[in-house]
Order: structure tokens, then sequence, then C-alpha cells
């Protein structure tokens, strides 16, 4: 898959864009000027490329050193990042183990490029975050920082007060701030590995995440790792799909633009549509069904702002296009979801 098809929940971005404002950079400028979504900061929810959202941060957040950006825009992310149902079944979890199993089923749904799994090492633990196909991008560290600044999240409160991990590995051969340095005292940082990771000792899986959870205790160095494989959880037309959906209120994504955004030929893209059996009129049709139906279902938007917003002409388009797809209306879709409520 290609790299360029690697996405991510905007909401990751956000804490990057608030570190920029806060040393000055002229964020709302700067993103008017890219091919990131327009609404971004108001979608974030949404998916966006990686690779691009990599690009224009180096770009813009250039009198920054990338460590550094990367470090500062970690240390502002708050596991608030997650969808709160992702964040509700890793914190529902009893044990450490149990939470990072929780985390590693969630860690692709909210990075569709991030695999999440585990090494051990004696009487330590490696947790490695491999950005897959990307590892060679010359600023994955902005992905790297927020991915190891996760997984200490997810463990910190098990480690008690003071607690940080053995060791912080980077792809990345940037030199790391001070600063980095400073906030983790009693961790080696090493440059240039071969995988982002982090290692914690084993004994930290096999703690309590809350006062019912003693019954649940298991011994870290038991774990079957083929039990903490993740699933699938993308392919390339749900990618694009998703890649679609936040430029659909307010450009109309045609296939020259789509291929642009995921750096392919149009000939490319339209070959790979037709190897899964679609098409780019198909993929459009249903990102346009799917943020209609996910305004719907969560929100009291009038009809015309949920069609305004999912990109169709109007509303009698959109009425037309969803009954399609449901075999109902809007309004009898919405109506039945409140009556099920």
């Amino acid at each position: 898959m290609s790299g360029r098809l690697a996405i991510v929940r905007a909401a990751h971005l956000l804490d990057y864009l608030a570190v920029m404002r806060r040393v000055g950079v002229p964020v709302d400028r700067d993103l008017a000027k890219s091919q990131l979504p327009p609404q971004i900061e108001q979608s974030a929810d949404f998916y966006v490329s990686v690779p691009l959202a990599m690009e224009w941060l180096a770009h813009s957040g250039r009198d920054l050193e990338p460590m550094e950006l990367g470090f500062l825009a970690a240390q502002q992310a708050s596991q608030a990042s997650m969808k709160p149902a992702h964040l509700t079944e890793v914190l529902a979890a009893p044990t450490g183990l149990k939470r990072l199993q929780a985390f590693i089923r969630i860690a692709r749904k909210e990075d569709s490029n991030l695999h999440v799994s585990l090494r051990r090492e004696g009487s330590q633990i490696r947790v490695i975050c491999d950005e897959t196909h990307l590892n060679r991008h010359p600023f994955i560290c902005f992905a790297e920082w927020l991915n190891l600044q996760g997984t200490i999240s997810v463990l910190s409160d098990l480690g008690g007060p003071g607690w940080s991990p053995r060791e912080l590995t980077f792809v990345s051969r940037f030199t790391p701030p001070d600063a980095a340095r400073a906030a983790f005292p009693n961790t080696r940082i090493l440059m240039g590995h071969p995988h982002t990771s982090i290692l914690i000792d084993a004994a930290l899986l096999a703690r309590s995440c809350g006062p019912m959870a003693a019954a649940h205790d298991a011994a870290p160095w038991s774990f079957d790792t083929t039990q903490l494989q993740t699933k699938e959880a993308w392919d390339f037309v749900s990618i694009l799909r998703n890649i679609l959906q936040p430029y659909l209120g307010d450009l109309h994504p045609d296939l020259a633009f789509a291929a642009d955004i995921i750096g392919m030929s149009t000939r490319t893209l339209q070959r790979r549509l037709q190897q899964c059996g679609s098409s780019y009129s198909e993929v459009l049709q249903e990102a346009r069904f799917e943020v209609a139906r996910s305004l719907l279902d969560g929100s009291g938007s009038k009809m015309i702002d949920v069609a305004m917003t999912a990109g169709y002409e109007s509303q009698q388009h959109f009425s037309r296009a969803f009954r399609r797809f449901t075999g109902v209306t809007p309004t009898a879709y919405r109506r039945s979801i409140l009556e099920n409520a």
C-alpha cells in the first residue's frame, strides 16, 4: 500500500497546531495554502493524509527543529485525542497487559499506518510502534513522538509518580532537544534505530488498573503474542473514502484532485480501484453518504446543512442519493434514530 495512503484522525494533528500557534506560526494562513482539509480544526474525527500532514508541519514549523516540534506536540497531547469509545475501551481494562492489548486493538483505527506489537526482552517488554511504509520519511519524527507519547499515557499511571520508560528509540536521526532529555532523565533515548519503540519492565503489565482488577492479574511474561495481532482495519477503498470526506463540504474533489492528494497518477488510481471492484464515482458517493449518515446520527443539523456538508448539490439530490443507499429518506432515518435512542 502506498505510504501516501496512510491516514490519521485529524484530532492528533491539533496538538501540533496548538504548539505552532503558541510560537507565532501563522497557522490559518499556511493551512489555507496547503492541501490539508480547509476546516481541519472543526473536523477532528475526519482523517487526513499522514505524509501531507508531516510535510506541512515541516514547512510551516521550519523555525523549530523537527524533534523539538515533535516533542512539544507530544507534551501538549492528551488521551482526549482518542475517540471517546476508544479511550473508554483502553481505560476500562483491568490490568496493564489488558490495557496495552486494548491500545493495540484500537491503534490502527486511529492511524491506518500504525502497527503496534510487543517483543519480550528478558524481564522487559519492548512496545514497538511502527509507521509501516513511512519509516524512511524524512519527518517521521512527528508521528514517532505522538505514538510514543500515546503509549506512555496509557501506562504512566501504572508506574506511579515519577515513572518513566527504560528506553525510547526513534527511527529518525534528528537530535532530540535538551528539553526531551530533561523530561526523561532516567530514559535512554536512541536515534537511528530500526524501530520506534518504548522499553518497559514486564512487571508493569501485571499491575492492576483499578479496585476490581485483582482477579484479572496476569503474568506479562506468559502473554501469547499471536493474540495481540491487530486485525487489518483498512483497505485501499476505505482509506481513499476517508481521505475524501473532509474535503466534501468546501470542494468538489474530482479524480485528479484525489490522485494528487494520495500521490498517484489518475490512471494508476483508476486501475487500483478497478482491481478492488470499485470506481472513483462509487467511492465519492460512499464518502458523501458516510458523512451525511454520521451527521444524522450525531447532530441536530438542518437537512440542508447536512446536504451541503456532505457535498451534495441540493437537499433534493441528497434525499434521492440517501434513499438509494438505505431505502428510506434522511428524515425517516433520523426519526428512527431518535425513536430508538
